[in-house]
């Protein structure tokens, strides 16, 4: 694993208990960034912040994130998609 450097604002800090909790906290933003961009899973992003599905989802709820990681459109086509399927596989 790399280790970045970073310079913070101390005004920022001190919202802060510790260095720790600043790590943790850049950490997780990191981490939740790299999945809302579609670089890393639902599953890699809950392994590297050391939690598990339920866990991670809560965060995500915590910060007003979604676990989806898709357009309008997307979700739409989606959709659709799944209604034709079941449709086909009603008798």
């Amino acid at each position: 694993m790399t280790t970045v450097t970073i310079e913070i604002p101390d005004e920022i800090l001190d919202h802060f208990d510790d260095l720790n909790a600043v790590r943790r906290a850049v950490y997780e933003d990191f981490i939740i960034e790299q999945r809302q961009r579609g670089n890393i899973s639902l599953g890699r992003a809950a392994e590297l912040l050391g939690k598990s599905y339920t866990e991670f989802f809560e965060l995500l709820g915590q910060k007003g994130l979604s676990f989806i990681n898709a357009n309008r459109q997307e979700l739409d086509e989606s959709y659709q998609r799944f209604e034709n399927v079941m449709s086909q596989a009603r008798p």
